[in-house]
């Protein structure tokens, strides 16, 4: 495990820019229809006691990767092939969110360059940073927030002159009953992207004050899920819920239609930008979370494992699936029925576990 520490600012910094991600484009929630801003609200919620969850295990074992406590809690050999899932789980959250990004600089930008060569150029950035250390990817963060803060403004105003909201399209709230936002929850909202700082596990023994940095994640996922739940609220106040629904990318489709007169036009790069921003704190997280895991496990140097893995996770990328619709049916389906396995059922058999050896330990000591 690397040396260095990180600051709260810094900690806040790239669990916000995580969580924006590739969440701020897709259509998050969008299967409670316009009541969506509501199930990402839920989502947050949950988010956040999820994010608790994960809390405690690093107050329990405060200096330790979660590689290397599972094989405490849970003996040598099940902590060991747990921690080895998790490694491929980050690599493969990194793959899907590197697809992600490929796809829509493709489609928005770079349509005749080919899907390889746009990832390939994602990820060798990602790893050259990653090289760096930590430290320098936190640093990078912080300046990333305000450059995203500051085109989330140029883009909320464009879209507010440019009168294309309609408020109405809101209405009514819950017309469709609670069922819809309760289906959304349980399938998409509380795992993407809230529970999937779980990968955060693995950068928590690198603060350097705990309890700020603590205070300052669940700051991050609070803000997140606000500034997540207020675009979706504007996308479908401005597009409507069927467009929403049909658009791959409905914050893309939305900036496109805003103009203001013939002065302002084409503002839909800033949404780009944003993208590519988001995805590349998104992908580093994953990307960072699979490396250190496997060099606890394995101790191997850090460095030494970053561009094989940028290697494997490219490759999952191209293969993982033939087109876009392909893509996100896989990713819902793996939504709802692998990753929470990974989001709660074995972080709550490690909460267990810790529960039953300092029971132990204090047994002990005590005799």
């Amino acid at each position: 495990m690397e040396s260095t520490k990180i600051k709260p600012m810094q900690f806040f910094s790239l669990l916000v820019l995580f969580q924006l991600g590739t969440a701020l484009v897709v259509n998050l929630g969008i299967q409670s229809g316009r009541d969506a801003w509501i199930a990402i609200l839920a989502g947050m919620l949950i988010g956040l006691v999820l994010f608790a969850v994960y809390c405690i295990l690093y107050k329990l074992f405060p200096n330790m990767l979660p590689t290397s406590y599972s094989k405490v809690l849970l003996g040598k050999y099940v902590g060991t092939f747990i921690s080895i899932a998790y490694v491929v789980f980050f690599m493969n959250k990194a793959s899907r969110d590197l697809l992600d990004g490929g796809l829509l600089i493709i489609s928005s930008t770079l349509k005749e360059t080919p899907l390889p060569i746009v990832n390939l150029m994602m990820v060798l950035t990602v790893a050259y940073v990653l090289h760096k250390g930590i430290e320098v990817m936190a640093r990078t963060a912080t300046i990333f927030l305000a450059i995203i803060l500051m085109l989330g403004f140029l883009i909320g105003l464009v879209i507010l002159f440019s009168d294309i909201i309609e408020m109405g399209r809101l209405l009514p709230v819950l017309g469709d009953g609670v069922m819809p936002v309760f289906d959304s929850i349980i399938k998409q909202n509380y795992q993407f992207p809230f529970a999937e700082v779980i990968c955060f596990k693995m950068v928590m023994p690198s603060l350097g004050d705990p309890k700020k940095g603590i205070r300052a994640g669940y700051m991050a996922v609070l803000l997140s899920g606000l500034i997540l739940s207020g675009t979706a609220m504007v996308t479908i106040s401005a597009l409507g819920v069927d467009i929403a629904e049909r658009s791959s990318f409905p914050l893309l489709t939305m900036v496109g239609k805003a103009a203001i007169s013939d002065f302002i036009q084409r503002t839909d790069i800033l949404v780009v930008m944003v993208l590519i921003i988001g995805d590349f704190f998104k992908i580093s997280m994953f990307y960072y979370a699979a490396v250190i895991g496997m060099s606890d496990l394995f101790k191997v140097p850090y460095r030494k494992l970053l561009y094989p893995t940028a290697i494997i996770i490219l490759l999952f990328s191209i293969l993982i699936a033939r087109n876009y619709s392909e893509h996100v049916m896989k990713g819902g389906r793996a939504l709802y029925f692998i990753d929470p396995i990974f989001f709660i059922a074995i972080p709550l058999i490690l909460i267990i576990a810790a529960t039953v050896y300092r029971f132990r330990s204090r047994s002990r000591t005590g005799a």
